[in-house]
């Protein structure tokens, strides 16, 4: 290159113009080749985005935004999933409630996890698999009662409970005792000793005809009228409706309805008033009756249901007899004329 130099002047100097812009071209030539190998261009570095330190600041900004919007998603998908969830957990609380109250299901009545056995006689027996009887919006336990049983009899409660309130509204069922929760002797009883058996108060009525709700059993005398609650009434209506649903109800098997004879008189009466079937009034009459030797039945029905199928083995229909001297206690106020005993009665005593 420096040699050209001379030797471009003196060119210029012979040649003229053409000359000097020939030797011009070639000296600009090396400055506007490409540059070096492994030469960075300056305007390259002053580019931004394109430095891989800028590339890398861009690719974590991109992938935190990209978390923070997965991290939201996450969050919006777990609240409604949350949501449904607790959706589903309360429809699931309202049709067990509603099943229950239609004795489709135990609901949350607590249970004996073994397999439901009436084992023995009503007044003679023990019980396992029992189910607890728990208050709900159409039927209440009484305070202190004990509300174990088979299945079918808590269940059969429920049921009818649920349909005496749909035909009739604004009615609870008051229940009392219905058997321990193994079963066995009950204080004050004779029977409900398998889980079969169930004390359940009297619907009453105020003067007015209104619904009377008790935290106790009524008694009542032969002409409906309440004893010790004065203007109260037996509800011939709600009473009789309870009777019909026990009877009617398929899955129930009922078998007892234990009632004082007047009281008994004054449903068929009320039914027969209302143009009840005769098959269901006759039904009635032979299902309630007051037992020989037990109390009066005048403030609560006794209900009693049958032996289901499955326990037929082990499960005894009736009550056995007692022993011969406990039978001539409680025999003593009825008269002696009467033909000796063959066959037990319904609470265990040797009828005469």
């Amino acid at each position: 290159m420096p040699l050209l130099r001379p030797l471009s002047r003196r060119c210029l100097a012979s040649r003229g113009p053409i000359a000097a812009l020939l030797l011009a071209l070639s000296l600009a030539a090396p400055a506007q080749g490409a540059p070096a190998a492994g030469a960075q261009p300056a305007a390259a570095e002053q580019q931004p985005g394109k430095s891989p330190q800028n590339k890398r600041r861009a690719a974590r900004r991109s992938s935190a935004d990209g978390e923070g919007e997965s991290r939201a998603a996450r969050s919006a998908r777990s609240k409604e999933k949350a949501q449904e969830r607790d959706g589903k957990k309360r429809a699931a609380r309202r049709d067990d409630a509603s099943r229950a109250e239609r004795g489709g299901t135990d609901g949350d009545a607590s249970a004996d996890e073994r397999k439901p056995l009436s084992k023995g006689a009503p007044n003679r027996g023990r019980l396992t698999g029992a189910v607890r009887l728990r208050s709900s919006r159409h039927l209440k336990t009484r305070e202190g009662a004990r509300t174990w049983g088979l299945p079918v009899l808590v269940k059969t409660l429920r049921r009818a409970a649920f349909q005496v309130a749909k035909k009739h509204g604004d009615s609870a069922l008051l229940v009392g005792d219905l058997s321990a929760r193994t079963g066995g002797a009950l204080d004050g009883h004779n029977s409900h000793q398998t889980g079969r058996d169930a004390d359940v108060g009297f619907y009453v009525v105020n003067s007015k005809g209104k619904t009377l709700r008790t935290d106790r059993f009524v008694a009542f005398d032969d002409e409906g009228n309440a004893i010790g609650l004065p203007g109260a009434r037996f509800d011939d209506a709600r009473n009789w409706a309870l009777v019909q649903a026990l009877l009617e109800d398929r899955q129930a098997g009922v078998k007892y309805l234990f009632v004082t004879d007047a009281l008994r008189a004054r449903l068929l009466a009320h039914a027969a008033k209302k143009r009840v079937p005769a098959d269901l009034r006759a039904r009635a009459a032979a299902a309630m009756m007051s037992p020989r030797d037990a109390d009066l039945h005048n403030d609560h029905f006794h209900i009693r249901v049958m032996c289901p199928p499955s326990m037929r083995g082990a499960c005894i229909e009736e009550s056995l007899a007692r022993p011969a001297c406990a039978a001539d206690e409680a025999k003593q106020p009825l008269t002696s004329a009467a033909p000796a005993a063959t066959e037990p009665d319904i609470y265990g005593v040797p009828s005469r």
